[in-house]
């Protein structure tokens, strides 16, 4: 395997020896140590393998035998450069290139976040390019297993979170569950009111109540104190002691709400021939040929970046964006009362499930709807039944 690597290496030919005496002229360069392989008997002579150089030590053995040679084939390394020596401008350009996707792959290209919730995971997209694996960042710099550390950090929501390097592109994988309570050190405290509210509900585990049902605090009061005094027979205050207050407790709270809407608005009315044109980029680089016209200084732009990749996880810092201007015209229109009514409405209720879904009874709604200087309106109060406590360190002395 080596001899044939060699000799393709060096070049070599396939020739025909033919004439008045070829076994002399065999036995000639064989005595002087003409090296020939695959020697093939003819009618008129020999046909054999030998190395390009040899057929100038061949010379003087023709000449002497009376014999002629003719060429069949040539082949090896130095035949194939002089046959493409024409191309040898691609083939650098070739060479070239090849080393440039080498030195691409060792680099970070793409960075893709997968996950349910498409808000957590554009802010977790944004996290890992501004602090962690910006685009450019040499493959070796990247460790998975400390940035899904660091991400699950960053954000107690993800319940799950898996992250791949593979090709040019880092992948991560994550799953939304609830966020973990977090364990807090036992210090003193107490629990304080966050609004304003009527007491409905109040539990308490530890500490000593302040407030009761029904009665009316303001923010900041406390509703649990963490300080609690023993007394002896004679009702005077023995020994105090500071713990962390806990319990539960709910009120009334009355939230203002206002909305509004304009009767009269403008409408984009589009236009059905949008323009489009192409800029191709290399990472910050862009280069756009041509920039169609635009008739109207009113249109609405949409961008379609097409990066370039080689295979499925092979990305490259280049491509072409696809911008298409589409433009439009304002029209003056107006919204009649119901239909206006019926947007404010709609906007209500989806404040009100917002309530619901944290587990917010709504015990009144006093939101009205009315018409005033051309728009409607919708103000008033709604009365919740919510959590009120919060926990605040007390002023308890340090021992």
């Amino acid at each position: 395997m080596l001899l044939k690597l060699l000799r393709y290496i060096f070049g070599y030919i396939k020739a025909e020896v033919y004439g008045f005496a070829p076994e002399r002229f065999m036995n000639l360069i064989i005595k002087n140590d003409v090296v020939v392989w695959d020697v093939e008997n003819t009618d008129q002579g020999y046909i054999f393998h030998t190395g390009r150089k040899n057929l100038i030590k061949m010379k003087p053995f023709l000449q002497k035998t009376n014999m002629k040679i003719k060429i069949l084939e040539r082949r090896g390394l130095p035949y194939f450069f002089k046959y493409h020596k024409k191309r040898v401008a691609f083939a650098i350009g070739f060479a070239i290139a090849g080393i440039l996707l080498f030195v691409m792959s060792l680099f970070v290209w793409e960075v893709k976040v997968t996950g349910e919730d498409k808000l957590v995971a554009e802010n977790v997209l944004k996290q890992i390019e501004k602090n962690y694996v910006a685009l450019g960042t040499l493959k070796s710099n990247v460790n998975c297993h400390e940035l899904e550390r660091k991400l699950r950090k960053d954000f107690d929501e993800i319940s799950w979170i898996s992250c791949e390097l593979k090709g040019t592109g880092l992948t991560v994988y994550l799953e939304e569950g609830m966020a973990p309570k977090k364990k807090t050190e036992e210090v003193p405290g107490d629990l304080i009111a966050t609004k304003d509210a009527v007491i409905t509900k109040m539990i308490t585990r530890q500490g000593t109540p302040i407030v009761k049902v029904k009665d009316t605090v303001k923010k900041g009061d406390i509703l649990i104190s963490g300080t609690i005094y023993i007394y002896d027979d004679n009702n005077e205050i023995l020994e105090t002691s500071y713990i962390c207050a806990d319990g539960d407790v709910c009120g009334y709270v009355t939230e203002s709400y206002e909305d509004y809407i304009e009767l009269k608005y403008y409408k984009k009315i589009y236009d059905n021939n949008p323009k489009s044109y192409l800029s191709f980029y290399i990472m910050d680089y862009c280069l756009t040929p041509y920039i169609p016209k635009m008739k109207t200084k009113d249109y609405d732009t949409y961008t379609q970046i097409h990066k370039a990749c080689i295979l499925d996880h092979f990305y490259l810092p280049l491509g072409y964006k696809k911008i298409t201007r589409t433009p439009y015209q304002l029209k003056l229109q107006e919204y009649s009362e119901q239909d206006a009514k019926k947007i404010l409405k709609e906007r209500l209720d989806k404040k009100l499930k917002e309530f619901q879904k944290k587990g917010v009874e709504i015990v009144k709604n006093d939101v009205k709807i009315v018409k005033e200087n051309g728009k409607l309106v919708a103000k008033g109060t709604i009365t919740l039944n919510e959590p009120i406590a919060v926990s605040q360190p007390s002023s308890a002395p340090k021992e």
